[in-house]
């Protein structure tokens, strides 16, 4: 065996995730987040968790700026075009933002299992999402 089939075998398996409700759901085959889209995804959820929390139907929940939800979009679009790299930028803008709650809720499954924090920052995300501190 060749080292390129070596590097190969050692990559990151693409992850499954599942988009749509059921009986018209499609499974899309995710590439785990590289180290860019980590740490931009531990700055967001940084600044999620930082903000004052407001109660919207009874449930607290972080008072998220207009700056938030754009991070986040931007952060979900490049994992897209970065998983299936064949969508025009138009396409992976309408597909994020036509799925953007589940996208942004498979974004911890996304995280490489290799990474000694996982399970933290797996943690994080939950909390960021159910406005918990």
């Amino acid at each position: 065996m060749n080292n390129i089939e070596k590097v190969k075998r050692q990559l990151s398996k693409r992850i499954p995730i599942t988009i749509g409700e059921e009986g018209s759901s499609d499974e899309f085959m995710f590439k785990p987040l590289n180290i860019e889209q980590q740490a931009i995804m531990m700055e967001i959820s940084k600044k999620i968790q930082s903000r004052p929390m407001i109660e919207i139907e009874g449930v607290e929940v972080p008072d998220l700026a207009k700056e938030d939800m754009i991070d986040m979009g931007d952060l979900i679009k490049d994992v897209v075009m970065s998983s299936i790299p064949e969508l025009t930028e138009e396409d992976a803008k309408d597909f994020t933002s036509d799925n953007f709650n589940q996208l942004s809720e498979a974004l911890a499954d996304l995280m490489p299992k290799t990474q000694g924090n996982t399970d933290l920052m797996k943690k994080k995300l939950e909390e960021a999402r159910n406005g918990r501190k």
